[in-house]
């Protein structure tokens, strides 16, 4: 059974929030959100951090944090957190297609519930003095010259606040604005949809320290245990064969079949969530006074918890260029500053993730590459390699963020 987390108390109401005018707000409190908080709070920025969630909750994740993920965590002197969390070390990786398996060894990453992550990081950005918010829908309102709104709207009415620069955090397919401007978003045709869920026992073939993942034709399921023994369940799926298939859970039962990987009884029962097109990207991952990081900025179908590590790293970078944004000229280049930083952050590792996606859809090839990694596992080290990796891009200091103005 999970382990009960203590709820994150809101640290101010949203009437207190709408009557100060903030530095910074971030709208959503996942990953990238309570980082960006974080980091521009330790420079004793006013920050708002504000979610339309309570917390702990639940989310569409594989709940894997690899190396890179764990690498930003340690650059920012929270590499305690994921320990604290008592987050399961994973050491091996296994590929079921058409009941044929290969087994990869992983030199690194861990298995964690989002319920203990999130709320880590939120307390970890209440601790370096950010105000937390949380059940508000935040919608940017008005933006002038010299600050933008925000409309705080909660079960007791409705606040404007003000700030000099937005971060949005708010996940994929988040909508944060109050008038006709459209969000940019564009989805891919081919990609397929999220779909989550969490069970509180599971058949003992599923090992603690592996993550299991089963490869068929209309999607891809994954699984590992977290760190209280449940089994986390994140699927990839085409959106018409769950139609087909008369909901997911059959047609995630269908692919765990097909595999050959043993069906959990409480499969059918299991309360499901979902999520929109996961690949997608934004034409622009700025817009006046505001910068869109982690998963609002652009996803490419999710593989051994890389959109964790793109949601911190992203968090992280962000923050100083925002932080410049703010206080030292607001016609500077900061948007320019952020396109720049936001593709060499994650350009070469969305095209790895790309490639690995297509390869997926193409079960010839997949049932070769299976066989090939039944018979050498250490030819997958390469790509293991790269998504262990730190991230390319380097936190900007002044001097970057300024360079251009």
């Amino acid at each position: 059974m999970a382990i009960p987390e203590p709820q994150v108390a809101a640290t101010i109401r949203s009437d207190e929030a709408g009557d100060k005018r903030w530095d910074v707000v971030v709208i959503g409190a996942g990953p990238a959100g309570a980082m960006a908080a974080r980091q521009l709070a330790l420079e004793d920025a006013r920050v708002l951090l504000v979610d339309r969630a309570s917390f702990p909750r639940s989310k569409v994740c594989g709940c894997c944090v690899n190396g890179a993920a764990i690498g930003v965590l340690a650059q920012v002197g929270l590499g305690d957190l994921l320990q604290r969390c008592h987050a399961r070390k994973v050491e091996a990786f296994q590929l079921a297609s058409s009941g044929r398996f290969a087994t990869v060894p992983l030199s690194e990453g861990v298995s964690l519930s989002r319920e203990r992550l999130d709320t880590a990081l939120i307390q970890a950005a209440i601790e370096a003095g950010a105000e937390f918010l949380d059940r508000a829908l935040a919608l940017i309102g008005e933006r002038t010259s010299d600050a933008c709104e925000i409309l705080l709207k909660t079960e007791s009415g409705e606040r404007s606040a003000s700030a000099m620069a937005v971060v949005v955090a708010g996940g994929l397919g988040c909508r944060v604005f109050a008038e006709s401007e459209s969000d940019d978003r564009k989805a891919s045709p081919s990609s397929r949809v999220g779909a989550g869920t969490i069970l509180d026992s599971a058949p003992a073939e599923y090992t603690a320290g592996t993550i299991y993942m089963a490869c068929h034709p209309q999607g891809y399921v994954g699984l590992v245990r977290l760190e209280d023994n449940r089994l986390d369940v994140a699927a990839a799926l085409n959106a018409n064969a769950i139609k087909e298939s008369g909901g997911v859970a059959e047609l995630v039962g269908r692919i765990l079949t097909d595999s050959k990987l043993p069906i959990p009884e409480l499969l059918d029962g299991a309360e499901w969530h979902g999520t929109g097109r996961l690949t997608q990207r934004r034409e622009h991952v700025v817009s006046e006074r505001c910068f869109f990081i982690g998963d609002a900025a652009g996803y490419v179908e999710p593989f051994t918890g890389e959109g964790i590590a793109w949601a911190l790293a992203s968090g992280r970078v962000v923050a100083p260029i925002v932080l410049d944004f703010v206080r030292n000229d607001p016609n500077s280049n900061a948007m320019h500053a952020w396109t720049s930083t936001h593709q060499k952050l994650i350009a070469n590792r969305a095209r790895l993730c790309r490639c690995v996606s297509r390869l997926l859809r193409y079960p010839t090839l997949v049932n070769i590459a299976v066989r090939l990694l039944a018979l050498a596992p250490l030819l997958a080290r390469p790509v293991v390699r790269s998504l262990n990796a730190s991230f390319e891009a380097k936190m900007p200091n002044k001097e970057t963020a300024t360079k251009h103005r």
